[in-house]
């Protein structure tokens, strides 16, 4: 992934988000184009990928990427809407 601060590193998350959503709807109506589900694979490994990245550096986006193994971390440090992302 290219090098973002925390900010760029959402912002890329969103983009990717959109793409993904804008592709779903376009398969709703075109399941069978091969180069539509390529592109979503594609942007789909990009999608958790930058999700992953985001989450080693600043922490969970939500609560389905926390790690309980220790206990529950969730509220140990700022949530992502806390720290002006």
């Amino acid at each position: 992934m290219l090098k973002y601060n925390e900010s760029g590193m959402m912002r890329y998350i969103c983009e990717l988000g959109f793409a993904l959503d804008d592709v779903t709807l376009y398969l709703d109506t075109h399941p069978t184009d091969a180069n539509a589900i390529d592109y979503y694979n594609n942007y789909k490994k990009m999608y958790r990928e930058a999700k992953q990245d985001y989450t080693r550096q600043y922490g969970p986006l939500n609560d389905y990427e926390v790690n309980c193994n220790n206990g529950w971390s969730w509220i140990n440090t700022p949530w992502p809407w806390e720290r002006g992302v």
